[in-house]
C-alpha cells in the first residue's frame, strides 16, 4: 500500500510540476512497461526514471528542463539521467534535436520520442500507451 500512495504522489507532483500531458503518459506508460510482455526488456527501461524520460521525450521536453524537473522531483541525480538517456538514445527508443541558440553558448538539445523503434523493440504500438488525456482518478501500478 505505501508503495501505491508514494507512486500515487510522484503522478500528483509530475503533474504539478510537468503538467497533465506528461503525467498522463507517465501513467500510460509506467502501466505498460510493467505488464509480463515486457519483462524481457532491460530492467533499466522499465523503471520510474526512464518512463519519466520516456514521457518527457514524446511531449520533446528541452533535456535542461527534464533534468531540472526530475532533480525537483527526486527522481534522480544529473548523472543517472545523462546515463540513462544515452543508453535511451543508443537503443534508439529517443534521440535529440539540436535547438541552436542566437548568440554564443551551447545549443539546447530536445528530447523526441522514437516510435518506430519503440514498435520494433517491444512490438507495441507505442499509441497505445501514450494517452495525455488521462483524468485524475488514474492510478499507476509499481
Amino acid at each position: 500500500m505505501t508503495k501505491n500512495s508514494t507512486s500515487q504522489e510522484l503522478v500528483d507532483n509530475i503533474r504539478t510540476l510537468c503538467g497533465d500531458e506528461i503525467a498522463g503518459n507517465f501513467v500510460s506508460m509506467m502501466n505498460q512497461v510493467n505488464q509480463p510482455r515486457f519483462s524481457a526488456i532491460k530492467n533499466t527501461f522499465r523503471d520510474s526514471t526512464s518512463v519519466f524520460i520516456l514521457a518527457c521525450a514524446n511531449s520533446n521536453m528541452l533535456y535542461k528542463d527534464l533534468r531540472e524537473d526530475g532533480l525537483k522531483l527526486g527522481i534522480a541525480s544529473v548523472e543517472t539521467f545523462s546515463r540513462r538517456i544515452y543508453e535511451m538514445r543508443r537503443a534508439g527508443l529517443i534521440y535529440t534535436e539540436s535547438m541552436h541558440n542566437k548568440g554564443p553558448g551551447r545549443p539546447k538539445l530536445r528530447l523526441r520520442f522514437n516510435p518506430n523503434a519503440f514498435k520494433e523493440m517491444f512490438n507495441v504500438d507505442p499509441s497505445t500507451m501514450l494517452s495525455g488525456g488521462q483524468t485524475e482518478e488514474s492510478k499507476v501500478v509499481i
